[in-house]
């Protein structure tokens, strides 16, 4: 059975969703403190609106984004989760540039 039979959806369509997010956002844009909300509005419903469209009703997304500027020093993000792996997925999408980390996460849950 393939990916997209057993959970509705496919993993590397969320991807490239997230993907396409932070490139329609940020482009060829530099870290701007007072541009923040605005980026992180525009990365996540452009996410949200894309994946949404391309899941089953039965299924919750939650989607986050994380931007920090890129002074040297270094970032940690983690979580956990605790599902069923053949329905529910973590997906993340991590972009960097001379000014910023920007790490994009979808969880996929199905209900």
């Amino acid at each position: 059975m393939t990916e997209t039979a057993e959970r509705g959806y496919n993993t590397a369509d969320v991807y490239k969703h997230l993907k396409a997010a932070v490139d329609m956002a940020v482009g060829p844009g530099e870290y701007q403190h007072g541009k923040l909300d605005e980026l992180h509005t525009n990365i996540i419903d452009y996410a949200t609106k894309k994946i949404t469209a391309i899941r089953p009703m039965s299924v919750k997304v939650v989607v986050t984004c994380t931007i920090v500027q890129n002074s040297g020093d270094g970032f940690h993000i983690s979580n956990t989760t605790l599902w069923d792996d053949s329905t529910d997925s973590v997906v993340t999408f991590k972009f960097q540039n001379q000014s910023m980390n920007i790490v994009v996460t979808a969880y996929l849950v199905h209900s």
